[in-house]
């Protein structure tokens, strides 16, 4: 096995950094740039899961595991759900187990792609996939997703598919019970895509910022009725990415789509509203998945796109700082028809 590395010249945070990406291992599996891809954190063994997503070319359907000793992405799986990008998955802290659900076929559609979208859920525990055989939340991608550790449920809201060339938004709110989804709410934010969400532990709700418009609406799901929260005036974003810091005891963000630039700035939710912190850190990106690792407390940040070029890079924001720890050299969107 040899380690894969690369020297990137893209910002001053990059100069004299020399980074390891993944292990290329006898299979020839190697974790190359990614976008529209899921990530979980493991809290029982203490370990980050990526799943699929899409290269610079392709939309694919592998699992890895994050080697924080090391800082390297390790090849789990290729085996388990179909190639996708948006799935929404989180992790089952009572049932030990990630949930993953939905998701589309394609990375972007062409307006014909109505049946890529996806309504299949599957369970991920010791690095085997099973399918459950059952029903629940139409099929969708870009759902928001998030584990409410109080009520002990994971919660899903909105989404969006695609029929006969117009786009169909969701503002539904379902909850996965261990065993089933429940559809437990049909209104509150209205229906959206690409949301970010997390769970709060403070405030003991979920929190959910972002969407088409860009919006820069803040609500929060109490296990009952969705409330909006009066967070400041603040821009909007669209697919930024959240989690809920245990080192500063709240919800930050990063980046997003402003509506007319990728956005590289980095916000925390406190009692005024939200508050940026900086904008040193990872360039500006969307379709990045990030989540929160509460026993090292800090945060990793994997992946997304600029417009133009796709990213392999792996960061770690310690609660004060971002922190390049992993890369491979970006690359160009192939156009594949989609």
């Amino acid at each position: 096995m040899k380690l894969i590395a690369s020297q990137l010249t893209l910002t001053p945070l990059f100069l004299n950094t020399i980074v390891a990406c993944s292990l290329q291992l006898p299979n020839e599996h190697v974790l190359s740039v990614r976008n529209a891809h899921s990530m979980i954190y493991d809290s029982d063994r203490k370990a980050i899961y990526l799943f699929g997503g899409a290269d610079a070319s392709r939309v694919l359907g592998d699992t890895w595991s994050w080697d924080d000793e090391k800082r390297i992405w390790r090849f789990v799986t290729a085996s388990g759900p179909s190639p996708r990008t948006f799935a929404a998955f989180a992790y089952d802290e009572r049932h030990h187990e990630g949930i993953l659900f939905g998701g589309n076929r394609v990375l972007f559609g062409d307006g014909s792609e109505a049946d890529t979208f996806l309504a299949d859920t599957w369970k991920f525990r010791r690095n085997k996939w099973t399918r459950v055989a059952i029903s629940g939340p139409q099929e969708r991608a870009e759902a928001a997703i998030a584990y409410d550790r109080k009520r002990r449920r994971i919660v899903l809201f909105g989404g969006y598919r695609r029929i006969s060339g117009s786009t169909e938004r969701f503002g539904d709110t379902w909850e996965w019970d261990g065993i089933q989804w429940i559809r437990v709410a049909a209104d509150g934010p209205s229906p959206r895509n690409n949301a970010a969400m997390t769970y709060d532990d403070q405030l003991h709700e979920v929190i959910l910022f972002g969407g088409p418009g860009p919006s820069s609406e803040t609500w929060a799901w109490n296990g009952q009725i969705w409330k909006r929260l009066d967070s400041g005036e603040v821009p909007g974003r669209f697919n930024p990415v959240m989690v809920y810091d245990s080192h500063l005891h709240t919800d930050l963000r990063f980046g997003g789509w402003t509506g007319q630039a990728r956005a590289g700035d980095t916000w925390i939710l406190s009692r005024l509203g939200w508050q940026q912190l900086t904008r040193e850190g990872p360039p500006p990106r969307n379709h990045a998945a990030m989540v929160y690792d509460t026993m090292r407390k800090q945060a990793i940040l994997f992946g997304g796109h600029d417009g133009e070029r796709v990213f392999g890079d792996t960061w770690q924001w310690n609660g004060s700082r971002w922190k390049l720890l992993c890369s491979v050299p970006t690359q160009i969107f192939i156009d594949n028809g989609h």
